[in-house]
């Protein structure tokens, strides 16, 4: 697979492994937009297909610092006392299931990379990364909006397995592009579309079941 291609919501790969752990602390944030970019695939059958799970739910739970991962001092462009950086999940419920091994019922939660501590003062105020593609999720102060804010949001997931380049090592993780659905079935993605679209119309939860044949 062509990880350029890649458009899910964990825009960065991260060099470092290491362990994560559960993070916790000040609840204060410096927000800054996050310089991420991704190629569209050429149409909406070629992105669903480099999706193992596609789905319809709502959001039942969210953590903004979910999990912590040391960051390599050495590592090019970083610098000393900067990190360990954070990863965010939300969780759904999922409605339906349009492809994938996985049954309606059943709970979906995806992680991204949400920000970073200053290691030398975690007491102080962490940086946390407003993304354009969870716009439809996020505050603008980068916290993730909460499942009552959400209450009647649906959602269609377009999720993969975490990969190696996400460093959180709990199991059973995803990593999704995610849209909100309207009562017609109409989605409606946050940020660039991950497509592009050969009638200028945004895409249907019809138009994705027929895009998979």
């Amino acid at each position: 697979m062509d990880t350029v291609r890649k458009w899910i919501a964990v825009a960065a790969v991260v060099l470092l492994g290491g362990c994560a752990s559960p993070a916790a602390g000040n609840d204060a944030v410096v927000a800054t937009a996050y310089e991420g970019s991704s190629v569209p695939f050429d149409s909406l059958k070629a992105f669903v297909a480099e999706r193992p799970v596609i789905a319809t739910g709502t959001v039942t739970a969210v953590n903004d610092v979910a999990y912590e991962v040391p960051v390599d001092p050495n590592a090019e462009g970083n610098i000393p006392g900067e990190g360990p950086e954070v990863y965010g999940s939300i969780s759904f419920k999922l409605d339906s299931v349009i492809k994938g091994d996985i049954k309606p019922g059943a709970t979906l939660t995806i992680v991204y990379l949400s920000g970073k501590w200053n290691k030398e003062d975690k007491k102080g105020p962490r940086l946390g990364y407003t993304h354009d593609k969870l716009a439809n999720v996020q505050k603008a102060d980068s916290r993730l909006k909460s499942p009552t804010e959400l209450a009647g949001t649906a959602f269609a997931i377009f999720a993969a397995p975490k990969p190696a380049t996400v460093p959180v090592k709990a199991a059973g993780l995803y990593v999704a592009g995610i849209a909100t659905v309207d009562a017609s079935g109409q989605l409606k993605f946050a940020g660039p579309s991950p497509f592009v679209s050969k009638t200028n119309t945004p895409a249907t939860l019809d138009d994705v079941k027929a895009a998979l044949g």
